[in-house]
């Protein structure tokens, strides 16, 4: 149900910014774009082992100048707030409000460099980070992202406030290439080293084929950990899908390492769980089988996914989540949730409501 936007997105969109640079930095200035949200939020959970909830509301607020000669300045900031929790400590979190953009980006036709506060969308590096981030442009039909990545941040209007931390004591480098010469097929290799904490490694494949009146695609991935301490990690990514008159349908499979699970993969966070929540599925010695369905009615998307998990010493654990989006207007969109999960170790069932709207 989040959004986010990648720093190649972002680095690419400050390129643009190249073609038109403002004449003078007051211009710059001038010519610079704000947006915002208002968000509010609110979720309920009923389960075997406990009872939870809270409404919460959020604010917002983002600045980025025009380009001159090739350079613009970005800030960010969100606040959240809650309402009402149904238990102590259900909304927990000492961060109320949290400076989670702030950078000085730079482009030129051979690479695009953004420096400090930055939204991160890679495989195994998402939210806000505290970076210094490179795309090389000059391989034909290949960009190659550098970068080093030292804190670490959440700031969504769904959730608590995650402030900035350190990742491991001397943050992490990473190496993420992306090659699309071929027709339909994007090869992603990557490599991830945390000093102390482990080096992992990996390839993500994608191909998508589209005919008259449908289309197929498939995804496999695979990363292998190299812990400093403890197993080694790994996860295995395998799903295949179609879209057929609009409906949109997908099987997938993941698999994680029977001792080490992931390890220390997700240490600067991940994009690859499909499910609303889905803990299980990063669990040590976890198989996931998953099966989902989206579909547009009636200005209404529409998505549902069911998943069945073993982990750990053979426990089990179903999950269902069914999701309902709908944008009254290009502003405000509508978001619901309903989210069963069924196991050996927890029994529950989750709505969650949102609103967002967009300046």
């Amino acid at each position: 149900m989040r959004i986010k936007i990648s720093f190649v997105s972002a680095c690419l969109f400050a390129g643009s910014a190249l073609f038109a640079d403002s004449a003078t930095i007051a211009d710059a200035l001038k010519k610079g774009k704000i947006n915002g949200e208002f968000g509010v939020y609110g979720e309920y959970a009923d389960g075997d082992i406990t009872e939870s909830g809270f409404t919460s509301g959020s604010f917002n607020l983002g600045y980025s100048t025009d380009s001159f000669r090739g350079v613009k300045l970005s800030v960010g900031s969100r606040a959240n707030h809650a309402f009402w929790e149904n238990g102590d400590n259900d909304y927990d979190s000492n961060t109320k409000a949290i400076l989670h953009t702030a950078n000085i980006a730079y482009s030129h036709p051979y690479v695009d460099v953004v420096f400090g506060r930055q939204e991160i969308n890679l495989n195994w590096a998402s939210d806000f980070h505290e970076a210094l981030v490179g795309v090389i442009k000059t391989v034909p039909n290949t960009s190659i992202i550098v970068g080093y990545t030292q804190r670490r941040a959440e700031a969504d209007y769904d959730a608590p406030l995650a402030a900035f931390s350190e990742l491991g004591g001397d943050g992490a480098f990473v190496v993420d290439a992306k090659y699309s010469g071929i027709e339909g097929l994007v090869i992603n290799p990557f490599i991830y080293y945390a000093n102390d904490v482990a080096t992992w490694i990996g390839t993500r494949a994608d191909y998508n084929k589209a005919f008259p009146n449908f289309s197929v695609g498939v995804t496999a991935q695979y990363t292998q950990s190299s812990e400093d301490a403890g197993d080694d990690g790994s996860f295995l990514h395998l799903e295949g899908r179609g879209s057929f008159t609009g409906v949109n349908a997908k099987l997938g499979f993941i698999k994680t390492d029977k001792n080490g699970g992931i390890g220390s993969i997700a240490a600067a966070g991940e994009n690859v769980n499909p499910f609303e929540e889905g803990g299980q599925i990063l669990e040590a010695d976890a198989q996931t089988i998953y099966l989902g369905a989206s579909d547009d009615f009636q200005g209404f998307a529409l998505s549902g996914l069911y998943g069945y998990t073993e982990y750990g010493n053979d426990i089990t654990f179903n999950e269902f989540d069914f999701v309902v989006g709908y944008n009254i207007d290009k502003a405000l969109r509508l978001e619901g949730a309903l989210i069963i999960g069924d196991g050996d170790a927890d029994e529950y069932k989750k709505i969650t409501l949102g609103a967002v709207y967009s300046f």
